[in-house]
């Protein structure tokens, strides 16, 4: 039987990554612990986050080792990324970091006198929290012509963000609705444009609380000012549901929101008018937080293989993509702190 494919579409950075001892102030100056450079962008996280969940260390070191220059599986699911880099140093560096992860890379194009996307990180030592500011570069240029002939075939998942052009992400969003095929959106970094239609048919929405908030806002649902206080703590389950539902009326089946140490809340829509069943699951136990960079999107791809390949339920995905961003947190950096499935245990 062919493996199951999930198709990522979306950003590959350069991370350039400082770490301090605090955020500097406005117009402040200060001497940084350490500086790094290493591979990132959310799609590419994503991605190495679903190849490194679906397979141990040892299944793919020994397929590397063993395998000719196409590319192989290592276990029963392939694990595809789309998207651009620039014809750079580190466009070549992204994509070889990808395919020692396990990731197909040959929809990946390199666009010829672009640079490589970039994103700056700043990490704070004492929270392990994070600052980025990102510069598209080859990200840029993912059109939905670009990467149509991608699209011929048909994943059992795709898996998408916001960092890649927002007419590009809506019109692949419709082109698999056509075909029948589940999406999973990350609405990372969240943004005001992102039209309603996107949401209608919907199978699978991840987000953080800030970025569900600030959807909710753009969509007109928020809160006016002042009447968050007023509602009190937003991530009790009254406010998480409630939440949940407006996503629920617009179309989404199943919605998912970390909390950070908070944990996770989610929802499995029950009806056409928006009434949905959720649920909170407390955080993960973590040693110690080192960094939250790559936390997200590991709960991105471990909810993805644990939907796509063991056919786990929503709140089972949930429980496990919790545990797998506990170990990502433990680490330093983005990609390089992602676990691969032996380091996170069975489901």
């Amino acid at each position: 039987m062919a493996p199951k494919t999930i198709q990522i579409i979306g950003s590959l950075n350069i991370d350039l990554i400082t770490r301090t001892p605090r955020h500097p102030s406005p117009g402040e100056t200060l001497t940084a612990t350490s500086f790094t450079y290493g591979p990132g962008g959310k799609g590419a996280n994503q991605a190495v986050a679903c190849a490194r969940l679906s397979r141990s260390k040892n299944q793919q070191q020994q397929a590397s080792s063993s395998s000719s220059s196409s590319f192989t599986p290592t276990s029963d699911i392939n694990i595809e990324m789309i998207g651009a880099v620039g014809t750079d140093f580190f466009g070549n560096y992204l994509l070889d970091e990808l395919k020692a992860s396990g990731v197909d890379v040959a929809s990946v194009r390199e666009v010829e006198g672009e640079r490589t996307g970039t994103a700056v990180v700043i990490v704070e030592e004492k929270s392990g929290e994070n600052r980025i500011l990102i510069t598209p570069g080859g990200n840029a240029s993912v059109s939905p012509q670009s990467i149509q002939s991608s699209l011929e075939s048909l994943p059992d998942l795709i898996i998408l963000q916001l960092e890649i052009p927002i007419p590009t992400v809506t019109a692949i969003i419709e082109t698999a609705k056509q075909k029948g095929v589940d999406v999973l959106l990350n609405p990372a970094p969240a943004v005001e444009n992102l039209p309603r239609s996107v949401y209608k048919g919907l199978k699978h929405l991840i987000m953080n609380e800030t970025e569900a908030s600030m959807l909710s806002k753009f969509l007109g649902d928020g809160e006016e000012e002042g009447e968050e206080e007023k509602r009190g703590d937003r991530s009790t389950p009254k406010n998480m549901q409630d939440l949940c539902e407006r996503f629920h009326a617009l179309g989404v089946t199943n919605v998912v929101i970390t909390l950070g140490s908070n944990g996770v809340y989610y929802s499995i829509r029950k009806d056409a008018e928006g009434w949905g069943e959720g649920g909170h699951m407390p955080a993960a136990k973590v040693e110690k937080v080192v960094d939250t960079t790559a936390a997200g999107d590991t709960f991105v791809g471990a909810y993805a293989v644990a939907i796509v390949v063991h056919g786990a339920s929503v709140p089972d995905a949930v429980r496990w993509a919790n545990k797998a961003g506990a170990r990502t947190v433990e680490k330093e950096g983005a990609q390089g702190a992602i676990p691969w499935g032996d380091e996170v245990g069975g489901m």
